[in-house]
């Protein structure tokens, strides 16, 4: 019997049906298309990559989840669907946010063995010699990729690295789940080898944007070796793994840096620019303009939004006072509370609208056309970062698709920040690349003070550059704070007076965040697979306090 791909792929079978030659055109509609016809075309086997992409991160789409923001101490999502069991406790094995991520990443992880597996099948591109080792060099990055998005959510993961055909094997493919320190290796030895066969950018090529490069798989070593030395993943504090990653995140940047990728001046638009160079890595997200994509779901309702993500009341007082780079508790830094919007951080102003600011010619008003539904929970503020000005809810016009940025220059500059704080301490190398972020915004620079309290500066800038970004949720669990600043009443404004001068502001509680150490460090492996593997493997085991 001849073999074909069953699984996994219909949308590269489409196209190959409708790209491909007339032989398949002329098929009954029955027909399979084998492997060998899918791989030994280097058209194809691009298309069949292409498909392993599909699964990356993309919170711009309608109906994505936009709760991992809404899971830590950023924002709160008004009708709680994501978030809501993180939040409040009630989360099991069996209904837990990104439980699908199992099943759709270790899908991806399953094409890429099957590409791996019929490697030797696909021709060269006499018009494009690096292209058929540039294809290896991706297909090695991605499974590098979902294996991390992996183990930083569950831990220990079966580390599946060939095919596994479970009509020739079916004990095959009961595997149990190897350590951590096991799929680390693995992540980094396929990152470490997608370098060698990956260009370094696609300048020469620009149509092969968002596609891996050796940029990127030094980003992402630098990236997993941060989160394999944090408290989490290191409880040893190995210093041997701090010292290789503050030299993974060195290397990085500074091959950022030659290739010119850099800190954009204006810090607003790297996120709503399609193309620009702070990006490092990013993918098309359109669906930000329809019903349920992010200017439908985060824009105020007198823009015609839902206005259902809504800032924190955390989250805006760790803004820093821009004159005097200080905090708003401290009585020196300038803050007045009775203008409490005044002088702060120039990124507030690019990350969150509040209460009196102008949006798209209207004073927000959170007592008037931009109060809540009933039953509706907000914080009254709004996020401000991805909406673009020039979207019309009302008319319909306006849209601009936007990318969802991955990686780009300020983490790299945080990353080794961080790593090099861990590894010496204060040090000139630490006070620059951090102070290149706060300048960037116009900040005052750090200047001071012991490794304690340089990581404590770290970590804020990391909060505040990065917000909304999807790394705090992730930031707060390696660190093994998340028991801490998720596990707490959370805040909103209330704005009360006759806006001449007049005006009071009060915080009211929204909200009880619960996390519980003993278990929530770690997502819960789904019940449906510890179901399918237990009676077979009982080396697979749930995470603890599940």
């Amino acid at each position: 019997m001849r073999k074909v791909i069953k699984s996994g792929i219909a949308a590269v079978l489409i196209m190959c049906f409708t790209a491909c030659g007339k032989n398949y055109l002329d098929r009954k509609p029955s027909d399979l298309i084998t492997e060998k016809e899918v791989f030994s075309n280097i058209e194809n086997a691009e298309r069949f990559v292409n498909s392993i992409y599909q699964s990356l991160p993309n919170i711009f789409k309608p109906g994505a989840a936009w709760g991992l923001s809404s899971a830590t101490d950023e924002t709160n999502q008004a009708n709680d669907s994501y978030a809501g069991n993180f939040n409040n406790g009630s989360m099991s094995p069996s209904n837990f946010p990104m439980q699908s991520w199992w099943g759709d990443f270790y899908g991806k992880i399953r094409s890429c063995n099957k590409f791996l597996a019929q490697y030797s099948l696909v021709p060269e591109d006499p018009n494009y010699p690096q292209r058929r080792n540039r294809l290896k060099g991706e297909v090695l990055l991605l499974r590098a990729y979902y294996y991390f998005e992996l183990m930083r959510a569950f831990g220990g993961l079966p580390l599946i690295l060939d095919e596994k055909n479970p009509f020739d094997d079916p004990a095959g493919i009961y595997l149990k789940r190897n350590s951590i320190d096991e799929v680390t290796a693995s992540i980094l030895k396929d990152l470490q080898e997608a370098g060698t066969l990956l260009p370094v950018t696609y300048n020469d090529r620009p149509s092969n944007w968002g596609r891996a490069t050796k940029m990127i798989a030094m980003a992402l070593e630098g990236r997993v070796r941060l989160f394999y030395a944090s408290p989490l993943f290191n409880p040893g504090n190995d210093a041997g793994r701090w010292r290789s990653a503050a030299a993974a995140c060195k290397a990085a940047l500074d091959t950022a840096i030659v290739n010119g990728y850099t800190l954009y001046d204006n810090y607003g638009d790297i996120f709503t620019q399609y193309f620009n160079r702070e990006v490092i890595w990013s993918r098309g997200a359109p669906g930000a303009f329809g019903d349920g994509g992010i200017d439908r779901e985060m824009n105020p309702r007198s823009a015609n939004g839902y206005g259902n993500i809504t800032p924190l009341q955390e989250l805006v007082n760790d803004y820093e006072m821009k004159a005097t780079g200080l905090p708003i508790g401290d009585p020196a830094s300038g803050y007045n509370a009775q203008r409490p919007y005044e002088g702060r951080d120039p990124r507030f102003y690019a990350t969150i609208l509040y209460p009196g600011a102008n949006w798209k010619g209207k004073i927000l008003d959170p007592n008037g056309a931009d109060a809540p539904r009933s039953g509706q929970i907000v914080t009254n503020y709004w996020p401000r970062k991805y909406l673009l000005p020039s979207v019309d809810l009302f008319a319909g016009t306006g849209g601009s698709d936007r990318k969802w940025v991955l990686i780009r220059t300020a983490e790299l500059y945080l990353n080794y920040a961080e790593a090099q704080n861990e590894v010496a301490g204060p040090g000139a190398d630490v006070y620059n690349a951090l102070n290149a972020i706060r300048r960037r915004a116009g900040m005052p620079d750090i200047a001071g003070g012991d490794q304690a309290g340089l990581r404590a500066a770290i970590r804020h800038e990391r909060r505040i550059e990065l917000a909304l970004e999807d790394h705090r949720f992730w930031d707060v669990r390696r660190w093994k704070i998340a028991e801490v600043v998720d596990n707490k009443e959370v805040h909103g404004v209330a704005v009360s007076g006759n806006g001449a001068g007049n005006v009071t502001y009060t915080y009211p509680v929204i909200g009880k965040r619960v996390f519980d150490p003993a278990k929530n460090y770690w997502l819960p492996i789904p019940q449906s697979e510890i179901d399918k593997v237990s009676g077979h493997n009982p080396d697979f085991k749930q995470n603890p306090g599940w």
